[in-house]
């Protein structure tokens, strides 16, 4: 068994929390001349490591990268996604929608991206997104999720996440199969390694965090809330369950921060059943263009 594995099964913050959110904060990364820590949503001690590339690729590797985008605007700016199907990839919403509603002029998906080399490249040539646009408030958040379509069949060489029990008839209930679970996450945080001696790849090297919580539901704003450490860049990171070193499940989809009344900072996420409908019906249709996904 190998010792990120080890990590993903021991590591555990054993932490249960009960918060009134005050404000929230999204994680997509922008890409910049120098990454700026955000030490702010680090909860506790920093409990992330950099996994080995070895371990990532692996067969099967752990389908999981970084989505580049260019923005109508031309900036650029970075989030995380997973494999979720032969042909298509899970994000979040606000990485690939701005206030206007308008898409990336360009983006390019990395699976395994370590640095200056990764496992496989795809361009990204369609979106389907749970909201038209930017979210305008935290009442949003719940539908933040995105579908992205990749011009080669990525999911071929890598396979895909697949999810945990979920309700598929009772969207009220949506995320209370997971709720009081541990988790885990691979992403890629802007302020990510710290080590000094890695500083010039800050930003393309990969966090996993084991043994995270998915600590509880808000039920005004039905999002949950989880205790990883969560940083701009790990947009789009699949909360998942390690069944085994080759098994990984999506429980949420993580896709920012948020301020408690009392302080702490806390993390969000969006729960399975807002998106897994989608991926079910892309999955089905091949994500041909003329694919119509409900947005529960």
């Amino acid at each position: 068994m190998s010792k990120n594995l080890n990590c993903l099964k021991f590591l555990t913050k054993n932490r249960r929390l009960t918060a009134t959110i005050l404000s929230l904060g999204s994680c997509l990364g922008a890409i910049a001349t120098t990454l700026q820590s955000s030490q702010a949503y680090i909860i506790g001690q920093d409990d992330r490591v950099l996994p080995a590339y070895q371990w990532l690729t692996v067969s099967p590797p752990k389908a999981v990268g970084q989505l580049e985008i260019q923005k109508a605007d031309g900036q650029w700016g970075v989030c995380t996604f997973t494999v979720v199907g032969r042909n298509i990839g899970l994000t979040n919403s606000h990485c690939v929608r701005d206030e206007q509603g308008r898409i990336p002029v360009q983006a390019k998906a990395y699976v395994v991206r370590y640095g200056t080399t990764q496992l496989a490249i795809a361009n990204v040539d369609a979106y389907w997104t749970g909201l038209q646009a930017f979210p305008k408030n935290i009442e949003e958040w719940r539908r933040d999720w995105a579908i992205i379509r990749f011009t080669t069949n990525l999911g071929d060489a890598t396979g895909w996440y697949g999810n945990v029990e979920w309700n598929p008839n009772d969207i009220s209930k949506a995320g209370d199969t997971v709720v009081g679970q541990p988790t885990n996450y691979i992403g890629y945080p802007t302020d990510w390694p710290t080590d000094p001696a890695l500083k010039d790849y800050q930003g393309y090297l990969p966090a996993l965090q084991a043994g995270c919580n998915i600590l509880g539901k808000d039920p005004q704003l039905e999002i949950l809330i989880h205790d990883c450490d969560i940083t701009p860049g790990t947009s789009g990171s699949s909360m998942f369950s390690a069944v085994s070193e080759t098994d990984f499940r999506t429980m949420a989809l993580n896709n920012g921060y948020a301020t408690a009344t009392d302080g702490r900072p806390i993390s969000t996420a969006v729960p399975l059943e807002r998106f897994m409908p989608a991926i079910l019906k892309l999955r089905a249709t091949g994500a041909t263009n003329d694919t119509a996904v409900p947005v529960p």
